[in-house]
């Protein structure tokens, strides 16, 4: 018996050193489908207001740094500074802070740190464009400014690494070709003859094949559809058309040559392969329809005269030349580059 009280004895006290040793818990706070996160610790109960470490916080004062704009699959930021009644920063950590989203992106998941200097971090990412609006609360009552409005526009279109992210980068440039000669066959230019109009409705046909057939291949890894800008293009003109299709054929082709040694896979590389001989047949034809009974379709701008091989361009050199018609940003920061 005397054992029995002795071991509980120790319990209990071990239990108290515990209690007065821990100032610090941890919360995670689910509210409807938005997600709220409480940082990691709240400060004590009975805080020493002659302890300078031990300043109580004021929530009112406090402040956060609230990006009014972000993109979509872009990562968002919110840094909050716990402020004293007197306007100071603290810098301990262990309040219990909360940031709880609501909105077009509410079931997004809310990432804390406690930096443990008077700052907390969250971060989300939102995957839906509208209107967010952040409650930032510290121990029950909201922070100055507070709720906060986010909103959330399209976001550069994320390529990937690997072979993902070399089929994301043709994808995209099977995107451009395709809405061009969409543009092209749905209003043909002044004068144009029966042949030309068959080589461009094959041309479209073709790109549409070559886009559709990299859209299935990415499944849902594959990047959304880009929006396009033809703006500087005069689809009345036979001269803008035809010198606007052989840039994007002529790049297409480059592009493909320099990407060649970036895939791993051999099936994805002969089906690359196959795509490039038909795009360089495309540059061909136009390039005869302009230049008639000329050798302009293999001339020393596409072909190197020293190798007899066809230009190449890797990604960071073809990605700039097709910007000024895609508006859509493309982040391709994640691409192989050996």
């Amino acid at each position: 018996m005397i054992d029995r009280l002795t071991t509980g004895l120790r319990e209990l006290d071990f239990l108290a050193r515990l209690a007065r040793a821990t100032s610090r818990r941890t919360f995670l706070q689910w509210s409807g489908v938005s997600i709220a996160v409480a940082t990691v610790g709240c400060g004590d109960d009975n805080p020493d207001p002659t302890d300078p470490t031990d300043t109580p916080v004021s929530p009112g004062n406090s402040t956060a740094n609230v990006p009014g704009t972000a993109g979509t699959n872009v990562p968002v930021e919110i840094t909050v500074q716990a402020r004293a009644a007197d306007d100071t920063n603290l810098n301990t950590g262990g309040d219990t802070v909360v940031a709880t989203l609501t909105g077009a992106n509410a079931g997004q998941t809310i990432r804390v740190e406690d930096r443990a200097n008077g700052r907390y971090v969250f971060t989300y990412t939102p995957t839906v464009e509208g209107t967010d609006t952040l409650n930032i609360t510290i121990n029950g009552s909201p922070i100055a400014g507070s709720p906060f409005t986010v909103t959330v526009g399209a976001g550069p279109a994320q390529l990937g690494s690997g072979d993902i992210g070399v089929l994301n980068y043709a994808y995209a440039l099977e995107q451009l070709e395709a809405a061009f000669y969409t543009a092209v066959v749905g209003a043909f230019y002044v004068g144009v003859t029966a042949e030309e109009q068959q080589v461009f409705t094959d041309i479209r046909d073709h790109e549409i094949i070559h886009r559709e057939f990299l859209k299935a291949a990415l499944g849902d890894q594959a990047i959304p559809a880009l929006q396009v800008d033809f703006v500087g293009v005069d689809f009345t003109s036979r001269d803008s058309v035809l010198n606007t299709a052989i840039t994007f054929e002529d790049l297409g082709v480059s592009a493909y040559n320099g990407a060649g040694f970036l895939i791993d896979s051999p099936d994805f590389l002969t089906v690359a392969g196959k795509i490039v001989s038909v795009e360089a047949r495309h540059a061909a034809v136009l390039r005869d329809i302009q230049s008639p009974n000329t050798a302009a379709f293999a001339g020393d701008d596409t072909v190197d005269p020293a190798s007899g091989l066809d230009v190449f361009r890797i990604p960071t050199q073809v990605l700039p030349l097709a910007d000024p018609f895609i508006v859509t940003a493309i982040d391709a920061s994640q691409l192989p580059t050996t």
